[in-house]
């Protein structure tokens, strides 16, 4: 499967108006995405004759208008749309029938249960085309095999023939998630890949699952002791594959939020000012190292104390996020940027570039008025930007920060280059 690009379209086909309502519904409530809707076998190729470019995955009932036994399914799977079944009744024969046929998954249009994890599913299949995955196993066999299901997931799948070149793979790719590996490989097995592996990527930066026909259960003991995050014994089920591939990405993510949630304002979304050092501090000397002149600034909400004064001590915050959301409308091509004590810090490449941003975003906050409570009232902002050759990026926080400090104290709403 080729990865979904921009697509967001869901195609829904269902003979149920009612039905067909909950689950755009659903959809559309919780996710980005847009849905077409069609209720026959005439009405399905209408929409691959007129409109189906952005249609990333469709989810049928097996019985429709034209098409009572699945035809749709077929239909759709033809033209490379990966495909989720919806049924009222379902069976160990149909299940059978539609696993061969490559469908995603199955679910009870029934149960509001089911339908959440459909959209779970849905969401996880426009995301996967951004993931990168290595499969490592010797046998030929076993390696399309689950290349095949990866990709079916709309992952990038990257099939080593052992550990030595998965190992090579990992180290020349820095954004692979996953690696799935065999045990028993030439050159390097499957347990060592794993030690080197963790040698470079933690459990909550890659994750590992390894994978062994071995009924001993002291393979899986061994592979969980050198870092794998899970284990999948050969053969398995279709639905067993994708769902610890599922949920092993899904606790990646878990995690990172989590930790992007320690390294952000709660008030502004921004990052922290010591998440933007962190980061901040080796961009800088590799913009400076690449031959190119930082711009930073600094952007403060003017009179903080004085509007708190006279509006109540939530006033302040409600100007910090009225400023936060104007900056973030104009954020395109900045490097990096953070929240401070009484406003932001701002990276980026071009200086005139910055300056005219935030330029709009000061005059834009001048005439905003701001809500807190029962109070309104206009703020106005102050900025200042540093693209003069400095040693490090805390040299032009300083000076950027003390500039500011000098201009506000000369005249508010001011901005200057330093």
């Amino acid at each position: 499967m080729s990865g979904n690009g921009t697509k967001n379209t869901v195609l829904i086909v269902e003979n149920s108006n009612t039905q067909a309502r909950i689950i755009t519904e659903h959809i559309e409530s919780v996710t980005p995405f847009d849905s077409i809707v069609v209720n026959s076998m005439d009405g399905l190729e209408d929409v691959f004759a007129n409109n189906a470019e952005d249609i990333f995955i469709a989810v049928l009932n097996l019985n429709i208008k034209g098409a009572p036994d699945g035809e749709a399914v077929d239909y759709v799977l033809a033209r490379k749309i990966p495909c989720i079944v919806l049924t009222s009744t379902f069976d160990e024969d149909i299940r059978n029938r539609f696993i061969e046929k490559n469908v995603l998954d199955y679910y009870n249009k029934s149960r509001r249960e089911d339908l959440e994890e459909m959209v779970d599913l849905i969401r996880r299949i426009h995301s996967n085309h951004e993931i990168k995955v290595v499969v490592a196993e010797d046998n030929s066999t076993a390696r399309k095999i689950m290349s095949n299901l990866l990709e079916r997931l709309n992952f990038t799948v990257l099939a080593a023939n052992d550990g030595a070149q998965a190992l090579e793979i990992i180290k020349s790719t820095p954004d692979i998630k996953m690696l799935l590996t065999d045990y028993e490989m030439p050159n390097l097995d499957g347990f060592e890949l794993v030690s080197e592996v963790r040698k470079m990527y933690s459990r909550d930066q890659l994750s590992i699952l390894g994978v062994s026909a071995h009924d001993s259960g002291a393979i899986t003991a061994k592979f969980l002791k050198r870092g794998a995050n899970d284990f999948l014994k050969k053969p398995f089920e279709v639905e067993e594959f994708s769902w610890r591939v599922t949920n092993n990405l899904n606790e990646l993510e878990r995690i990172r939020s989590i930790k992007d949630g320690y390294s952000r304002d709660p008030l502004t979304g921004f990052p922290i000012l010591s998440a933007f050092l962190e980061k901040g501090r080796e961009v800088f000397k590799e913009m400076i190292r690449s031959g190119k002149t930082p711009a930073l600034a600094a952007f403060n909400i003017d009179s903080l104390l004085e509007i708190n004064a006279a509006h109540g001590w939530d006033a302040g915050s409600a100007a910090v996020k009225k400023a936060a959301s104007l900056l973030e409308q104009h954020s395109f091509g900045w490097v990096l940027s953070a929240r401070c004590d009484r406003g932001f810090f701002i990276l980026a490449e071009d200086g005139n570039v910055l300056r005219d941003d935030l330029s709009a975003v000061k005059a834009a906050l001048a005439s905003s008025q701001i809500v807190s409570g029962s109070a309104r009232f206009m703020a106005s902002a102050s900025f200042v930007i540093s693209k003069d050759p400095v040693a490090d990026m805390d040299q032009a926080m300083s000076k950027v920060a003390n500039g500011l400090s000098a201009s506000q104290s000369r005249a508010i709403n001011s901005y200057s280059f330093i």
